[in-house]
């Protein structure tokens, strides 16, 4: 069964409309039609799965204007062993019940505190399959959390115009456990640093972007202050985030990571090609990173 059901030619017909009045690609609105139903129905289980990343900031708070295929998901407690076992078996459920295809099932561990589940599709608009990703990462307990209204390009341009669909479709706006925005800056700023700690640079570039989008919207004062502090101490057990120990100093490194221009690159090549606004490199890293280099919020005060 595919995710479009009997409505073949009124999705498609949606889809053509949706992506060209938004000035977006149709392959895009519809990968965010398919992620906005299999979220919808994440949001009804009853093992506590948080909505987090690049994706929430453009479903949930509408804060990014690019491309982004992967669903981020974590919990806002730590997992039993069973409840791991469940979230796999609810994740393939979902995605099954979509007409979606699990393609790297032996790569799979629910005993993981990560996992990426690759899925294929059947596209209205390409011969060939299409993926979705969708991530779980539970080396950390997810906080701040908030129930948060989930919205989608149909949904959203159904709304503004006052128009009705003539198929049915819950999950055009519904509300679920979301990752705030403060938690998310946070996560992303210690990720550019574990990345240029770790020489990585390949589709990493965005985070500059978020960045950007992000500071904007929070407040660089000592609420977000003493929560860098807590998530720090958090990152510093896994050695998966180098940058949270104690010995780094963020605001230094991340001076470093400016004048070295260690991300130009691939945001040239890659993060602006996902871009549906226009801001350049420097333009990203003038109203972001390099505005927290210059703050103290950073600076490790629960030594």
């Amino acid at each position: 069964m595919s995710w479009y059901k009997d409505c073949k030619t009124q999705w498609k017909e949606i889809i053509e409309t949706v992506a060209r009045e938004l000035g977006r690609t149709e392959q895009m609105v519809e990968k965010d039609t398919i992620q906005s139903m299999f979220l919808l129905e994440l949001s009804k289980s009853s093992l506590p799965f948080v909505f987090k990343g690049g994706t929430s900031l453009s479903k949930a708070y509408q804060l990014i204007d690019r491309f982004s295929e992967d669903i981020d998901l974590s919990m806002n407690k730590k997992p039993t062993e069973a409840e791991k076992r469940k979230s796999k078996k609810a994740i393939i459920g979902i995605a099954e019940s979509l007409g979606l295809t699990l393609t790297n099932a032996d790569k799979i561990m629910s005993r993981h505190d990560y996992n990426k589940y690759v899925f294929k599709y059947e596209s209205l608009f390409t011969a060939a399959p299409l993926e979705i990703v969708i991530e779980t990462s539970y080396y950390q307990m997810v906080y701040p959390v908030e129930m948060h209204e989930v919205t989608s390009f149909v949904g959203r341009f159904c709304e503004d115009r006052e128009i009705t669909l003539p198929v049915p479709f819950d999950a055009a706006k519904f509300s679920m456990k979301v990752q705030s925005v403060e938690r998310t800056f946070v996560d992303k700023v210690f990720a550019i640093c574990d990345y240029r700690i770790q020489n990585m640079q390949d589709r990493d570039s965005r985070h500059l972007y978020d960045i950007c989008k992000l500071i904007s919207v929070i407040k660089l004062d000592n609420d977000l202050d003493e929560l860098i502090d807590i998530v720090r101490e958090d990152r510093m057990k896994s050695m998966n985030n180098p940058s949270a120990q104690p010995e780094h100093d963020i605001p230094q490194m991340l001076k470093k990571i400016i004048s070295s221009r260690f991300y130009e690159s691939d945001y040239q090549n890659i993060t602006q090609k996902l871009l549906y606004e226009t801001i350049s490199y420097d333009e990203a890293v003038k109203n972001g990173i390099a505005i927290v280099a210059e703050s103290d919020v950073f600076e490790y005060k629960r030594r």
